[in-house]
């Protein structure tokens, strides 16, 4: 009876701890700007906020943490500008299951079912002729990490959000566990651009990813995507015949907490 009663205090102070843990790490919004928690949508003109916990869902355990891990701090008059997205998680790797706790990110246009305020019209991958981002970030890793990633599906119509052909991704931060991943996918190749960076192009499965060819990061510049969707067109992993609907630029929490800054973000797509 003394062993359950003792048990039952560590609970109670297990738990009234997590609560004190979870009020006092909660973003908070400054003027001109509000929380935008995880699953709920936000749009602007042609571009929209969401939070997905997906990964974190997937574990039995977490799953109740999960409506609360996740949020985004969005300025209403700058967004998709000067926003900031938190998480926080568990500080140990979620690569023992999904892989990822979840996407938190800024889209443009219908990047995977979200319809922005203003519509972007789907383009066949063979007539568009710019595609095309500028974006600056930055990164709190001191208690966490996360990939820093932009995508986008092609699709194989315009009515089927799920008719995805490749999901294809490029990793401005990763992780060391994420680049241990990325090392052990199958390689397509090496892919130099305009600015003469040298990419590494790798598949798992549908999802082409693209990093850096040595380890570092990529915090500000422009991303000019249409070359890479020619070369992989000509390296027989696209036909031109897919559709494009819009992209996104976020994070996938790894592991702890942090945030990622979106101080910069604008797309060009025709």
């Amino acid at each position: 009876m003394k062993l359950v009663k003792i048990l039952l205090a560590a609970a109670a102070l297990a738990l009234a701890g997590f609560g004190l843990f979870a009020w006092a790490t909660r973003p908070s919004a400054g003027a001109g700007q509000i929380v935008l928690p995880a699953k709920t949508p936000f749009t602007k003109d042609s571009f929209f906020a969401f939070a997905q916990p997906w990964g974190g869902e997937m574990v039995t355990v977490l799953k109740p943490w999960s409506p609360h891990a996740d949020s985004i701090v969005i300025d209403l008059d700058r967004f998709p500008a000067n926003t900031k997205v938190h998480w926080r998680w568990p500080p140990v790797s979620a690569g023992f299951g999904p892989g990822v706790w979840g996407y938190n990110a800024v889209m443009y246009g219908n990047y995977d079912g979200g319809e922005p305020e203003q519509p972007v019209a789907p383009i066949r991958m063979r007539d568009l002729r710019e595609l095309r981002q500028s974006f600056a970030w930055s990164i709190d890793t001191r208690l966490g990490d996360g990939n820093v990633l932009t995508e986008f599906y092609l699709r194989a119509n315009t009515t089927d959000v799920n008719a995805k052909m490749i999901e294809i991704g490029w990793f401005f931060h990763m992780p060391e566990s994420t680049r241990a991943y990325f090392d052990q996918a199958a390689p397509i190749g090496v892919f130099v651009d305009a600015q003469k960076r040298r990419w590494m192009v790798r598949m798992a499965e549908k999802f082409c990813m693209i990093g850096p060819e040595k380890p570092g990061d990529m915090r500000a510049g422009t991303l000019d995507m249409l070359p890479m969707l020619e070369w992989l067109r000509q390296k027989g992993k696209i036909t031109g015949n897919e559709w494009m609907s819009g992209l996104a630029m976020g994070v996938e929490p790894v592991r702890g907490m942090g945030s990622l800054s979106i101080d910069r973000w604008t797309v060009t797509m025709r």
